[in-house]
């Protein structure tokens, strides 16, 4: 029996790629393997996100994107307190930066860091859908976990569902992790899902690899 495709398996497959390319990324910046765990996609009221976070006292360095076209969402790339200044050592000030507080230049690190990782996020959502997809300015929050992922989220209706899909990469050597938030609400849902099943349908179907071809072939 063939097996239908469902909404949830395209947005964790969308979320696992994105994610999966942003960790390569992430793992030549800092010359290390980073491994990434299964992924997790839920479904809440905005205003009920507290209720999937296993953790809510975790302090956390957060930097947050919104996706401005292509498909409106949000990206957030979490660090724990400790991993954020052991990758603030990794980069610049190495020493310099003590438990509870990030220099300037710390602040600055670990949002070109975001920047960058979130970019390569985006950069292959766009590639997945043949859309452009562009993320804001990065903007960094710390706190508790609980309230660092609101504040990513915090254009969205508090009354409306939004699906958060979660993967977490780790170093356990160098007890580095983080994680992964893309936060969509179920109108880009949608679309995304639209979109994806258009790609499968022209990957499956031969006449139009064929004309595809010699359209290029002729260009």
């Amino acid at each position: 029996m063939k097996k239908i495709i469902t909404e949830h398996d395209i947005i964790t497959e969308v979320g696992s790629i994105c994610a999966c390319n942003s960790t390569h990324v992430f793992s030549q910046m800092i010359n290390r393997s980073l491994q990434l765990e299964s992924p997790v996609l839920q479904v809440v009221k905005f205003k009920d996100v507290d209720n999937i976070l296993k953790s809510k006292d975790n302090i956390v360095i957060g930097v947050h994107c919104q996706i401005l076209s292509g498909v409106l969402g949000q990206v957030s790339l979490l660090f724990k307190e400790k991993s954020a200044f052991e990758f603030v050592s990794i980069f610049a000030a190495k020493g310099k930066q003590s438990a509870g507080f990030l220099t300037q230049l710390g602040v600055s690190t670990i949002k070109e860091i975001g920047n960058v990782v979130i970019s390569a996020y985006s950069g292959a959502m766009s590639l997945l859908m043949d859309v452009s997809v562009i993320p804001s300015i990065p903007v960094l929050s710390s706190g508790p976990l609980k309230d660092v992922i609101k504040f990513g989220m915090m254009n969205l209706n508090e009354e409306g569902k939004v699906y958060v899909h979660t993967m977490t990469f780790r170093d356990e050597q160098r007890k580095i992790n983080g994680s992964f938030y893309l936060v969509l609400e179920p109108e880009t849902v949608k679309k995304i899902v639209a979109m994806m099943r258009k790609q499968l349908t022209n990957l499956n179907n031969p006449k139009r690899k064929i004309d595809g071809a010699k359209k290029y072939e002729s260009a």
